[in-house]
């Protein structure tokens, strides 16, 4: 599972911290008591004593069942009491690091540079930033809710302590570093607290130490200097697994340049095991494998400074402790919060919306059993020290049942809003229970889902893994709260994690639209491991996988258990009419709220009523072939993907070219994920996932947003003005739907139906062409004229450009007498293969370059247009450079000179005229002939 797994090992260390660290020093878990009288002993507490006995099972089992509403209130008590303690320690360990023997505040100013790490805790349970800058490093400070940089960190793991701080700090001590040098007082507290445990009493005469990764003599130096004290070096390397010199040491210390040595987390962890304490420094900014080890065993995370401003990297000398612990505290806003859910009715809230605080700690703490379940930990197994979480789980358990998601909204009761938002934050989809709502999951999923029946025996499942990483269904859903065990068969080396449905909106509950749904209704990402895996989701859905490391095309297998079968349709294989009919008699029956659609580069998730909507009076076999073959078929053929395959003319024109159609770099490059629920932004919202407020059809919304994913660069014709250098052309919003026209050409050519006949706006390109030659300019100003007119203008005109481009190459290459669509996807799917293998072209082989009409070029600094121009003229076996200057594009002499050198003949000006929103019906068109200079005749329409 990585560091972050290993890191959660640490609290097997000592299932004392259960309750608390009885007489320990300093910081433990959020369970520790006092710590006055420290020792480096554990003195072992029976989990929760004071707690009734089936509370107490249900804390060790993970299971509400045996629970009723009256639990809430002593399951919030106990982890108020945990949280109080929690608070107590790390108050004392922050203000003993910040005073002298005489309780005097100590100068807190330090200052790192950028050459330095940011180091930041796992879980502030059991582990306290204890240096924070003022500036903010950004996502791995959310422990912390992004108060600033972590310079360094304090934790107690097991019956040890460590600190850990991100740069030299002994050398800049000892070097007279100003920036440092007066942070002297509180790095020695915190030495004498990894030494014996308490800050303010004096150390023994002989200190015994074990160096790695720095300079010992150093060391030496600073301990005896500012201690008083014989610093005795031990010969003796801790990073050796074979060695047990470390058991004689007082203190262990570990510097960044330890290297890669053969070792892992857990040998710190025995040693932090055995009370030993340890500290670490960084000396510079760069991190390896080693120091994650380090670390991560001490419970702590990090990466480097290197590009922050060495002014987010500062602690002020004025700030006081009190500052300090605002700087680094989460446990208050706990306490706030578990004693508003126990006394709601003194605690009134007021204006309640996504930033009132309770809210934002009920979103910290879903955050903290998120990264424990994306690290295959449950809230509720040995490896998590953090008892808090426990219990709110168990309550969220105790509250689901209620949840009501029909006319909740943050203007009703506030307590039940807040109780409902718990009951979808506090999640642990590691175990064999949890609770669901006796009303549904409001939209997402309906009542009805939770009677699906699951199955009672090993499934075999092989899932086709399309690319290197990414997500894509297993054809089985979860059943709301009911368990489904998994266990990877053969994954080779993919990485691998579960999931349910593949969403990036799910609404807001605070806004005028009400709650109607799970705050986030799916599940979080758990890892899956190759023995049996548990999996359940109160809210159900389409089980995903989401994997990375996998070879493109590979296939995982796995075992599966206690899943359904529900509306899914898998293309990305053969599928009979029986297995479509199953499904479609799955959806029909509407007691599952989703389903999928694969496909090869594609894969489709929707709420089951968007479906049926979409089908309307349509047979499933119907639906489903036009779906796939206008928005992903279209899209793929006109992109030159290998997934569609060759018909015979383009495969001859590819031979003919010398170019290579077929190969892997003509692989669809991303899976393009569409959601029928809820749309991220507008109605439709491009990205992958793309999601709309609406089902999958094959209206212009999908095949535009698929356009906004798929469009490469010979599509989107921009470039500097001429005159002015102004980006113009035609870019997103306007590149993209000459993807989706082409889709809807195609749709018209293959079932009749024809939507969206004016994409490609040729009436109104003919109408500038002919107000252009009326201007009375010759020459590079009637181009001038006509780039500015044209490429500042009107986007349907210049999609129309490349649209008149494939119909010159049918008319001209093909010899049509009118273009058809099979002529027209040729030539784009040529243009835009030839990109992708330019793209790839070793532009120093002249022999290479010749291929693409690149004769000139040594580098790839060709503009946009000049690339198009040499493309489409080697495509056509035509100069292109007077239909070029025809639509006002720039091309450089360079471009025009490297198509010259191939005696290509001048291709001729002509026009394909179809009438206004005509563009899909192809042979009602007519060629005009275009002279080169002087006016130009009449449209014909």
């Amino acid at each position: 599972m990585g560091f972050q797994y290993s890191a959660l090992k640490i609290a097997l260390l000592g299932t004392s911290l259960a309750l608390g660290l009885t007489a320990c020093g300093g910081g433990g878990s959020d369970s520790s008591t006092s710590i006055t009288n420290p020792s480096p002993q554990v003195t072992d507490i029976p989990v929760a004593p004071n707690l009734a006995t089936h509370i107490q099972t249900a804390l060790q089992q993970g299971s509400a069942a045996n629970l009723t509403e009256q639990d809430v209130q002593p399951l919030l008590n106990w982890a108020l009491g945990i949280a109080k303690t929690q608070q107590q320690w790390q108050k004392k360990l922050l203000t003993d690091f910040y005073t002298d023997a005489q309780n005097r505040p100590l100068n807190s100013a330090l200052k790192f540079s950028s050459n330095s790490i940011n180091i930041y805790p796992y879980d502030l349970s059991y582990a306290l930033p204890v240096a924070v800058a003022d500036g903010v490093c950004g996502w791995e400070l959310s422990l912390q809710g992004g108060k600033g940089c972590g310079l360094g960190a304090a934790a107690k793991v097991g019956n040890g302590r460590a600190v850990a701080f991100g740069q030299d700090l002994v050398g800049g001590i000892l070097n007279k570093n100003t920036e440092v040098s007066g942070f002297a007082p509180v790095l020695n507290n915190s030495l004498k607290w990894l030494i014996q445990g308490e800050t303010k009493a004096q150390l023994p005469e002989t200190i015994k130490i074990a160096v790695s990764g720095y300079n010992s003599a150093q060391v030496q130096r600073y301990l005896q200097e500012q201690f008083a004290v014989k610093a005795e070096i031990l010969d003796c390397n801790v990073l050796d697994t074979q060695s047990n010199c470390w058991q004689e040491a007082d203190l262990i210390f570990i510097g960044s340049n330890i290297g890669n040595q053969n070792f892992e987390s857990e040998l710190i962890i025995d040693y932090l095991k055995a009370g030993k304490g340890i500290y670490f420094q960084a000396s510079n900014w760069s991190l390896n494998a080693s120091i994650h080890k380090v670390l991560h065993a001490m419970g702590m995370e990090t990466n480097h400074n290197l590009y922050r401003a060495s002014s987010t990297l500062e602690i002020p000398a004025s700030r006081t402790i009190q500052q300090s612990w605002e700087k680094v505290n989460q446990v208050d806003a706990i306490i706030e919060m578990l004693q508003y859910f126990l006394q709601p009715q003194v605690r009134p809230l007021n204006d309640l919306d996504s930033n009132h605080p309770i809210v934002k700690t009920l979103n910290e703490t879903s955050n903290t059993l998120q990264k424990l379940n994306h690290n295959a930990v449950s809230a509720f197994s040995a490896e998590n020290s953090n008892q808090i979480l426990k219990a709110l789980v168990l309550i969220a358990d105790l509250w689901r049942p209620a949840v009501n998601y029909s006319g909740l909204n943050k203007s009703g009761d506030p307590h039940v809003f807040l109780k409902t938002y718990a009951s979808d934050s506090w999640l642990d989809f590691i175990r064999k229970t949890t609770t669901i709502s006796a009303y549904g999951a409001g939209d997402y999923m309906p009542v009805a889902a939770k009677d699906i029946p699951v199955s009672t025996q090993w499934e075999t499942i092989t899932v086709t893994l399309p690319q290197s990483g990414g997500v894509s269904s297993i054809g089985r859903a979860s059943i709301p709260g009911k368990a489904v065990e998994i266990e990877v068969v053969d994954a080779k080396d993919t990485n691998l994690s579960v999931q349910t449905s593949y969403l990036r909106a799910w609404g807001n509950p605070f806004d005028g639209n009400g709650y109607k749904r799970p705050r986030r209704p799916n599940s979080f990402s758990v890892p899956l491991t190759a023995e049996s895996n548990l999996f359940i989701s109160p809210f159900g859905g389409p089980l995903m996988l989401n994997y990375n490391n996998a070879q493109a095309g590979s296939s995982v297998t796995l075992r599966i258990k206690g899943a359904a079968k529900y509306a899914h349709f898998d293309f990305s294989k053969p599928m009979n009419d029986a297995e479509i009919n199953e499904a479609f008699a799955a959806l029909q029956s509407r007691q599952f709220g989703w389903n999928t659609f694969k496909f090869v580069g594609a894969e489709i998730q929707q709420t089951t009523d968007y479906a049926i909507n979409a089908i309307g009076r349509a047979t499933p076999q119907q639906y489903v072939e036009q779906v796939k073959a206008v928005v992903f078929d279209s899209n793929h053929i006109a992109n030159g993907y290998n997934n569609m395959p060759l018909d015979a003319s383009t495969q001859q024109r590819c031979d003919v070219l010398g170019w290579d159609c077929t190969g892997s770099m003509h692989r669809a490059p991303n899976v393009q994920h569409f959601i029928g629920w809820i749309a991220t932004c507008g109605y439709l919202c491009s990205g992958n996932p793309s999601d709309g407020y609406v089902g999958i059809d094959t209206g212009w919304g999908w095949v535009h947003e698929l356009g906004h994913n798929t469009v490469q660069r010979v599509l989107s014709m921009t470039f500097k003005a001429s005159d002015n250098g102004a980006n113009i052309g035609c870019g997103t919003e306007c590149d993209n739907n000459i993807l989706a026209g082409l889709s809807m050409m195609r749709k018209y050519a293959l079932f009749g139906q024809n939507n969206n006949g004016g994409n490609f706006n040729h009436p109104t390109l003919y109408g500038m062409l002919k107000d252009n030659r009326a201007s009375n300019l010759t020459g590079e100003a009637l181009r001038l004229e006509m780039e500015n007119r044209l490429w500042r203008g009107n986007d349907g005109a210049k999609q129309a450009v490349h649209i008149q481009l494939a119909y010159l190459y049918s008319h001209l290459v093909q010899h049509k007498a009118q273009p058809d669509v099979q002529g027209v996807f040729e030539f784009i799917r040529l243009l835009n293969s030839a990109n992708r293998l330019v793209n790839q072209l070793d532009i120093s082989n002249e022999a290479e370059r010749r291929k693409f009409g690149l004769t000139d070029y040594t580098a790839k600094d060709f503009s946009t247009p000049d690339l198009v121009y040499m493309l489409s003229s080697k495509i056509m076996g035509y100069d292109l450079k007077a239909v070029f200057s025809l639509y006002g594009l720039p091309v450089s002499n360079k471009a025009h000179q490297s198509i010259a050198k191939l005696g290509l003949a001048t291709a001729p000006l002509k026009f394909y005229a179809q009438k206004t929103n005509g563009a899909n019906i192809l042979n009602e068109g007519q060629w005009l002939d275009l002279a080169a200079t002087g006016s130009l005749p009449n449209y014909p329409y």
